[in-house]
């Protein structure tokens, strides 16, 4: 004679599991999850070439749009220097360098510093990304003690394993 094995632990248990899965829906929103502020955006490190922590000489910072790639330094067969890496925008390479040069010249570092840029081939006239531009100069160690010179995405200072990443 075989024995019939009721149904209604199992029943039971789909229910309490749809009860436990009903509770967690209802609380999720309270595990884990940022408060709503309207902020989609997140906050982005303060401008390497102005946070204090590797200026440039004489104080100078571009008077031209700019996003700052890489600042580091690097040797070669003139010794250690400092190579900032940066894309300018809105202006084209013999106007980015006039503007710096100028700058530097004011500020009695042009010496000091080598500037090379280059346009991007084949941009659209609308884009705002327009060149590079590549400056060479003496090193200088970190000039603050903020925090925010040991974070890499506000200096720019990225290690080896990053560089070609960036």
């Amino acid at each position: 004679m075989s024995r019939l094995v009721p149904t209604r632990p199992r029943h039971r248990v789909a229910v309490l599991g749809a009860l436990v899965a009903l509770v967690l829906l209802f609380l999720s929103p309270t595990f884990g999850r940022a408060d709503v502020s309207g902020q989609y955006r997140p906050e982005l490190p303060p401008d390497g070439l102005t946070n204090g922590c590797y200026p440039l000489p004489g104080g100078v910072v571009p008077d031209f749009d700019y996003v700052l790639r890489h600042d580091g330094d690097t040797v070669d067969a003139h010794g250690i220097h400092r190579r900032v890496v940066l894309h300018f925008d809105r202006v084209d390479a013999d106007e980015a360098i006039s503007t710096i040069t100028a700058q530097l010249t004011a500020a009695g570092v042009a010496d000091d510093v080598t500037v090379r840029a280059r346009d991007f081939p084949d941009v659209p006239d609308d884009a705002v990304v327009r060149g590079e531009m590549t400056l060479d100069l003496p090193s200088i160690g970190v000039q603050s003690d903020d925090p925010v010179c040991e974070d890499p995405n506000s200096t720019k200072r990225f290690t080896p394993d990053l560089l070609d990443r960036s």
